[in-house]
């Protein structure tokens, strides 16, 4: 379990820094891509909507497998500021709905203005797909379903990350208004250091925050509860 959550946190870093190298490279404010004056590229829009089209004409498929923690409730919110060196970015995941008895739609605004949102079967059993449906839109926009990827089981479990890997335990620690108990993962390799906050009680990944080489890269901003949710996309009055 520990490895599989290590490696989760990994992958959620390089996914978020793959995000911001495309949007720098397009013209979202690097010296790379347009350039020109304002509006020049109207990068923004237009990466929003080839991610859309991607999914659209199948492209692209939805996750099979959300992240997901124990006690879901409608009115979940987290948000999570990254920074990977091509300025600050804030992913969004809310709860916004109930369709089923152990079924919950989650919606999930990435930095571009694109919501992909899920509906996720909170029962499902360990190590298999979770979500049933999915959806994507710009934020505020009418949502288009669109097709799930296959489930590919994985070929077997992969082994320790490099380096030296030390674990402790943290408690009592407030991040966007809450306060959470978990374990810090502490990696030393080829002289960088990276310390991940992995909360017991913590939402969707549950994690917290990620340093590299004492330089926050990844944090929660906001772990809030609101039972009148404000949806990213604008659905029908019945999910």
């Amino acid at each position: 379990m520990r490895k599989s959550v290590f490696l989760l946190a990994l992958l959620l870093v390089g996914v978020m820094a793959a995000c911001k190298t495309s949007d720098k490279n397009s013209g979202g404010g690097g010296t790379g891509g347009c350039g020109g004056g304002e509006n020049a590229c109207g990068a923004e829009t237009d990466v929003a909507q080839l991610m859309i089209d991607q999914y659209l004409n199948g492209t692209q498929k939805a996750s099979p497998w959300v992240a997901l923690h124990e006690t879901v409730s409608v009115g979940q919110m987290w948000h999570v500021e990254s920074d990977f060196g091509a300025g600050k970015s804030t992913d969004k995941w809310q709860v916004v709905a109930k369709p089923g008895k152990s079924e919950f739609i989650i919606e999930n605004l990435s930095a571009q203005g694109v919501v992909l949102a899920y509906q996720v079967d909170a029962w499902a059993d360990a190590g298999k797909p979770n979500v049933k449906k999915a959806w994507i839109g710009k934020e505020g926009a009418e949502p288009k379903e669109i097709k799930v990827a296959e489930w590919k089981a994985g070929t077997g479990e992969a082994g320790e990350a490099p380096g030296i890997v030390v674990r402790e335990d943290f408690a009592n620690v407030e991040m966007g208004g809450k306060k959470f108990d978990g374990e810090v993962i502490i990696v030393k390799d080829s002289g960088n250091t990276t310390k991940t906050w992995i909360a017991k009680n913590g939402w969707f990944s549950k994690l917290i925050r990620m340093d590299m080489n004492d330089k926050t890269m990844m944090k929660v901003t906001k772990a809030h509860f609101d039972e009148k949710v404000d949806t990213f996309l604008k659905w029908p009055e019945a999910k």
